[in-house]
């Protein structure tokens, strides 16, 4: 096969394989092989030149795809991880041949090494993780337990690297490595089957129910901001104008999460959930809202998780909250989103994930992005976390990639999640990732999800014990990359 078609299968399986809305799973299996087989026969130049222009163009379609092409600090950070993927591939190039038995081990850890790498020095989570697109292989998914997001990126590039290198040296010289390689493969397999069927949850369950305004509601809203000629998005400018008004226009959604939280309580849920900053609420009428879900939290016996968007009078005029009432009524907890996303301009919150006891097991909440930082959900796995609540919000584009990505942190830290997210998909997971209940914003009038998740005790997993120690003894292995090489040279 020549160099150019290698070229070009590997940047069209990449398209397919990019973690997006509708990426293809065994797409992310296979275009590194491609790509690693051009790096290896291309002049080392243009092998370096291509194989990232390949990368890019895999980027900025993701970009372009999620409608973050234009927001700078995504295009900077990415653009960083695109020279940390190159760099896997220019590794695999420079220094497998003599790496001997370790040869197929270098891409998979300098490309998870890389990944780590870009978490560590952007702040942006854990995109840009090739095993995120693995969310529904559930087999493999449980190996995140172990090693994170992080260990199936790696069993994805190994996947490649031996088939590459089986395609470079031929069957004869490397059908030891393979037998090794398709044994641990197997062995993942198996134990991620096992853990699926002999550790199933069979602890009682509770009934969940998120809610979403309905659109006629979004729509009474809307016009009502118009006529007083206030865009909501625009923090200060809401702040600024008549409270009677904006309060009046802001009131048909929370009236609509009122009702509809009485409405789920009446029918048997036990939790309600509302999404990310739909509702919005000026600072001075903050009490009246929260004294008036008290009341219905009380009457019903329910604890309801309400998340809205808090108007102040102070700079930066915004807080993105999620705010806990059990059933006594009394606020159980106060929490400001941790990392706000590049288009959120507000001030983090502290960083600290709140719990509350139940008689369902210990609640916790992270709010919609701060699900995309495994430290920041391991805080709850830490504080022995029954049940992750997760009010979010997303957009045409991003809406079943995010929910994805919020199923490693189940599964990482052994507890059920309950995402609630207007705009997008809401899911209810169980602790090891299987998906009990979903719905679709765009796809309904008014968005509900209701669903009986296991709850109590957390199981325990190795993840939510040592951390990304997996990601960072790839970290040391590619760091002994060029050394090991050397040294053999010698």
């Amino acid at each position: 096969m020549n160099q150019r078609l290698l070229w070009w299968l590997g940047t069209a399986l990449l398209l397919l394989a990019v973690h997006t809305d509708w990426n293809v799973p065994l797409a992310a299996w296979v275009f590194p092989i491609f790509l690693l087989r051009y790096a290896r026969r291309a002049p080392l130049r243009r092998a370096v030149l291509m194989v990232g222009l390949s990368l890019l163009i895999g980027q900025v379609f993701w970009l372009g795809v999620t409608g973050l092409l234009f927001v700078l600090p995504a295009l900077l950070a990415f653009g960083l991880l695109v020279l940390l993927q190159t760099a896997a591939f220019v590794a695999d190039r420079l220094f497998a041949e003599r790496a001997g038995a370790l040869r197929t081990l270098v891409f998979p850890a300098t490309l998870v090494a890389g990944e780590y790498l870009f978490t560590l020095v952007t702040g942006f989570g854990d995109f840009g993780a090739l095993g995120s697109t693995q969310s529904g292989n559930l087999p493999l998914l449980q190996l995140a337990s172990v090693t994170g997001v992080y260990g199936l990126t790696f069993v994805l590039a190994w996947f490649a690297s031996v088939a590459n290198t089986v395609w470079t040296e031929g069957w004869p010289r490397v059908k030891r490595t393979v037998f090794v390689h398709v044994c641990l493969l197997g062995l993942v397999f198996a134990a991620g089957g096992a853990r699926l069927l002999f550790d199933a949850p069979t602890t009682p369950t509770v009934r969940i129910a998120g809610i979403s305004p309905a659109a006629e509601a979004d729509r009474a809203s809307s016009h009502a901001l118009e006529r007083i000629g206030v865009k909501y998005w625009r923090a200060q400018e809401v702040s600024a104008a008549d409270p009677a008004a904006v309060g009046a226009a802001f009131a048909p959604v929370t009236d609509d999460l009122v009702a509809r939280t009485r409405q789920q309580a009446s029918a048997g849920a036990k939790i309600v959930v509302w999404p990310e900053a739909h509702a919005r609420v000026l600072e001075r009428d903050q009490a009246a809202l929260l004294s008036r879900v008290g009341a219905e939290a009380k009457q019903a016996g329910i604890h309801v998780g309400l998340a809205y968007a808090l108007y102040t009078a102070q700079a930066p005029y915004i807080r993105n909250m999620a705010v806990l009432v059990g059933p006594s009524g009394e606020v159980l907890w106060t929490y400001d989103k941790t990392h706000p996303t590049p288009m959120e301009p507000m001030t983090p919150g502290p960083g600290v994930v709140p719990t509350a006891d139940s008689p369902y097991g210990r609640l916790a909440t992270v709010i919609c992005y701060d699900a995309d930082f495994p430290s920041l959900t391991r805080q709850a796995a830490d504080k022995d976390t029954a049940l992750l609540l997760v009010p979010a919000n997303d957009w045409t584009g991003f809406a079943a990639l995010h929910a994805e990505k919020a199923t490693f942190r189940a599964v990482e830290n052994g507890f059920p999640l309950f995402r609630q997210s207007t705009h997008g998909i809401s899911t209810a997971v169980d602790s090891h990732g299987r998906v009990l209940g979903k719905t679709d914003y765009f796809r309904t009038d008014q968005q509900t999800l209701v669903a009986d998740l296991p709850v109590r005790p957390r199981t325990e997993t190795v993840y939510s014990a040592i951390g990304d120690v997996f990601a960072w003894l790839c970290l040391a292995l590619a760091a002994c990359c060029p050394l090991w090489t050397y040294r053999r040279n010698r």
